[in-house]
Parts: structure tokens; sequence; C-alpha cells
């Protein structure tokens, strides 16, 4: 699915979600691979079988429903995809169309639902005949904006703060984004401005300085010191795992593994959530303390031979920071990452620490397949603490601070800077050394998200790297809500710059 952009883009995957949401996009994922891969020959009017599916939903019946799945679904996959389209029209009450995809393999159609709450309903082609639906999923999905951002930023008469405005707003008024948006043109702040509840038993508001769970944007911060130690001289990124952690229990994975192959996510390792052994709420008081939960097991796939999204290898590189430094990571990227760019408000409080600021995240539960049942808090959800992979907490200034000291060469030289954020093509898609790197014309923005469906936990925070304009947007709501509102700000950030540049201003 990443490599051919049929579904939903590499950015807006789970990273921080939860079992279901995980299974349920990992199979997405096949299929859509599989559908594109297919000979396609199908004749079918995509838009006609969308419109009936809708009609069938609509229509209040079972046997509207199962006349859609004779017609259109191949026929060992009727049954499952009879009881999902049953979930549907049940928790729907009527559904209203509010945009529609319909690109081959997998056609998108974006709803509402009259029971409250907007989602997304992917039809995806059977991967052996294309004439034939082998699955239909949906899930919680915020509303689409009605305007491109060219046409956004146009209608905004080229302002890019009342284009930012209208675009954050209109997610906001819709209940799809609670959080805060800080946008930046080199030093000069263009929009700031916070939405929605922190805490809704409080009645809290959001504000600048509420701290977010930043899921997997931890990560920055891990690869930032694995290049301070670089820079010190006492590993490189071709440094085998096992001449720096010679008791770690894979002794075969250890010698196979570099430094690289866990920056790129191309190590073989999993995702640590998963483990039976790993254990919500125990307080691992160190990264390291965290390895017998996964270590010892066999890797997924040989070191190097392609990229796959792994929690685990970035808690690896966390316990290759502790033993190099002599600190747990916590207190090194405290004093080396955080202190120097004064991100006062960053770190990983436990969940019975008090934490002045920090956002309660609001989840959809899992087995609520378009979103009418609302959020409730994810405390349940959450892991005692953050680590080097993810689930710290943090502010939008101080996100931006760091990006910005990064490109200055403030936390590393820029050489190291240019290395840990320039596209890695042996990995995953999309991505450097610990860094996202996304393409938007002649500029890139390099940053990472965090979160994921079911999760409480979406945020975002971007440089353009040749001009030093960034976004951070940080929220306390499921993801891709939040990823989406970034994505779309990105594309407003970099239009105006181009515009900026056009005319020599």
């Amino acid at each position: 699915m990443r490599h051919h952009s049929v579904s939903i883009p590499a950015r807006f995957l789970p990273r921080h979600a939860g079992r279901l949401h995980r299974f349920l996009l990992a199979a997405l994922a096949t299929a859509a691979l599989q559908a594109y891969a297919a000979p396609s020959a199908s004749t079918v009017d995509e838009g006609a079988r969308a419109q009936a599916l809708l009609d069938a939903l609509n229509a209040g019946s079972d046997s509207a429903r199962v006349a859609w799945v004779d017609t259109y679904v191949s026929s060992g996959k009727r049954e499952e995809v009879a009881g999902r389209l049953a979930v549907i029209a049940r928790e729907a009450g009527g559904l209203t169309l509010t945009r529609k995809r319909l690109d081959g393999p997998i056609d998108k159609l974006y709803v509402r639902a009259k029971a409250g709450g907007s989602s997304r309903i992917d039809i995806l082609e059977d991967e052996v005949d294309a004439s034939r639906i082998g699955a239909v999923f949906s899930f919680p999905w915020p509303e689409p904006y009605p305007l491109k951002m060219d046409e956004a930023l146009a209608k905004a008469g080229g302002s890019l703060a009342r284009a930012i405005d209208a675009r954050v707003r209109f997610s906001a008024e819709r209940g799809d984004f609670a959080g805060t948006v800080l946008v930046r043109q080199g030093d000069r702040t263009v929009y700031s401005h916070s939405f929605g509840l922190a805490d809704r038993d409080l009645g809290v508001p959001n504000a600048a300085q509420t701290r977010f769970n930043i899921g997997s944007m931890d990560k920055m911060f891990t690869a930032v010191a694995i290049g301070q130690l670089i820079e010190a001289g006492k590993l490189t990124l071709d440094t085998h795992l096992i001449d720096v952690l010679p008791d770690y229990p894979n002794a075969e994975a250890a010698r196979a593994i570099t430094i690289r192959h866990l920056l790129a996510h191309s190590a073989g390792l999993g995702n640590l959530f998963d483990r039976p052994k790993w254990e919500r709420t125990r307080d691992y008081a160190t990264v390291a303390a965290l390895l017998p939960v996964f270590a010892a097991e066999p890797l997924e796939f040989t070191p190097g031979s392609k990229g796959s999204y792994s929690n685990e290898g970035f808690i690896v590189l966390g316990a290759v920071v502790e033993r190099l430094s002599g600190q747990s990571w916590y207190d090194y990227v405290a004093g080396h990452v955080f202190a120097p760019m004064g991100m006062r408000s960053t770190g990983s409080p436990g969940l019975d620490e008090v934490a002045e600021g920090r956002a309660v995240g609001y989840r959809f539960r899992e087995g609520d397949p378009l979103g009418t049942h609302g959020r409730g808090p994810n405390w349940t959800f959450l892991p005692y603490r953050g680590s080097s992979a993810g689930g710290g907490y943090s502010t939008a200034p101080d996100l931006l601070a760091f990006l910005a000291g990064l490109r200055e060469g403030k936390l590393v030289s820029p050489a190291m800077a240019q290395t840990l954020t320039a596209l890695n093509t042996g990995g995953e898609e999309e991505y450097g050394l610990g860094f996202m790197h996304v393409a938007k014309g002649k500029r890139t923005l390099r940053g990472h998200n965090g979160g994921g469906p079911g999760s409480g936990i979406n945020a975002e925070a971007m440089i353009v790297w040749e001009t030093g304009d960034a976004y951070a947007v940080v929220g306390n709501l499921d993801a891709p809500f939040t990823q989406i509102l970034g994505s779309d700000i990105a594309e407003l950030l970099v239009a105006a710059g181009s515009r900026q540049a056009d005319t020599g201003r």
C-alpha cells in the first residue's frame, strides 16, 4: 500500500495504535497490495457500485445489503462483508456522502452518519478477481475540507494566516480537531491558536503550553542522541549492535543489525506493544529494561532487506544511548536535547505523576467503526511511561524549537542533521534515519508524527528544510485527525513560500 499510494498514505498509518486497529489496517494494506498487483480486467462501473452500497446501507433492510453483497462480492467473502455491512448500517442510522474517491483497487467513501461522526468506508477489490469485492472496511475519519489548498490560499487573498485559520476551524467546529496549531515562517509566528478542551471533566481548555502526548515523535530525540554519540566518536552508523551491546539476548541478530538499520526501521524488529511479555502499567525505569520483552525473539526479516516500522528498533537505540552515555535515556535527552533548546515542557512523566498542563487524550473505542459513540479518556490505553520509541509529552513551541535548533546545527552538526533527515531509500518509505522526509514539490518537510487510531494520541511537527518555515499541530484526539490537518497546513505553508519566492518577497 505504501509504495503504490492506493490507500491510507504512509504518514497516516498507525504509530501507536491499539491491536484491533493495527490488525484492521494491516489487513487493509495487504489487501491493497494484492489488489494492486492483480491483473485488472474489471469493467464494473465503480460509481454505480459505490452508490449502490450507500443505497443498501441506507435502505434499512437486510435484504438490500444481501442483494448488494450477492451482486458485487466474491463468493468466499460474502459472509464476512455482510456482517461488516450489518454493523455499519446499525451504527449509522443513515449515511450522507461528503466525498468519494474511486481509484481502482480501493474505492473510498467519506460519509457522515445520522447518528453522529464522520468516517471513511473503503471498498477493496478482490485480490484474485478485480471485478469483484474482497473486503469492506470502515473507520472514523475527519470530514474532508471542501477546497484544495491552493484554492484555500487564493480564497484567503493570499493570506497564509487566514487560510490556515479557515482550515483549522473547519475541523475544530466539527469535533475533528482539539489541540494547538503553531505555524512559523522563519522567525515570524504567522498562526498560533488552540481549540477544544485538554480535560473535559474539569473544563480545562487547550492552550499554547498544553502538553500533549506526541506518540512516536520521541524517535526524533533518540535519533539526535545517536547522532551526538556518533559525533563524539563512540560509534558509527555502520557499527553493529553486538559491538555496543555484547550481551544483547539474540547474539545472531546483534551481529547482523547495524545502527543504520535501527534508525531506518530495517532491522527486522517488530512492534513492542504486541509482545505477550510487555506490561502496559509497569514502570520500566530505563529503556534497557524493556529489552527482555522482545530482544530474544527471532527477527521478522533479514536486516537491511526491507523496511517495516518498528517501535522495538528505537527501544534498542535507547538502550544503546544508555550503554554509551552511562545515563538513562530519559536523563540523557533531558540534558543533551531538551535543555539546549529550552524545551522545559517536554519529557516522559508516568501515569501516576503530577504533570502540570498535561492534556487528557480522548479516543474512539474499539468496535466503533464509524465513530458514532463518541470518545472517552485514553488512560486505560496508555503505557505507564513513554520511551525512546514514543509516548512522551511536549508542546507546540517546544517541538518547533527542537526542529529549528536541529536545522541550525545547535544539536548536531549541519552535516549530521542532513544525514539524519535526508531520505533513506533502504528502509521505511518517506523516512530518513529517525525522521520523516516528505517531498512537496521542490521542498522537503522533515520531522515526525505520532499516534494512531483508537489511541487518543495524534501530533505532527515538520520543518521545510530549505526555508526554515515550520508547523506543529498537536492534539488530544485519535489519528489521523490531526495528521490530515497537518498535511493541509504543510501544503499551505509550501504554497505560500513558493508565492513569496515567485514575487521576490
